[in-house]
């Protein structure tokens, strides 16, 4: 009886000590250097449907390419006043680097994010 009880308090233990070491210590700096990876990231997915935007509008006859390029200039990015929040924001680096933004906007005073696994 007692052994059963010492396994279940160490799996607990073990349990709630895993979700607090895997957890991520993430600085200010660090925050603004994941945002630079996301962006870099959503650039790259981004890139090959701006193309194919770009030459769909040229193939389809609504103008040569300055103007298809102009057009498509901010191709997956936010809509001015629109509801669409941008193309490949769901990347876990994006994620990560918006809760820590997130944070540390709403708590200015604090150096360290504990970012969840």
């Amino acid at each position: 009886m007692t052994s059963l009880r010492v396994q279940f308090v160490c799996g607990f233990s073990a349990i709630l000590l895993s979700g607090h070491l895997l957890a991520e210590d993430v600085t200010r700096q660090e925050a603004q250097e994941m945002m630079l990876e996301c962006q870099s990231e959503r650039e790259l997915n981004i890139a090959p449907l701006k193309d194919k935007a770009i030459k769909d509008c040229i193939d389809g006859g609504r103008g040569d390419r300055d103007y298809c390029e102009r057009y498509n200039r901010n191709y997956g990015e936010r809509t001015t006043g629109g509801s669409n929040r941008g193309l490949f924001w769901e990347l876990p680096v994006c994620e990560k680097a918006i809760e820590a933004e997130k944070y540390f906007k709403m708590n200015p005073g604090k150096a360290v994010y504990r970012a969840s696994p």
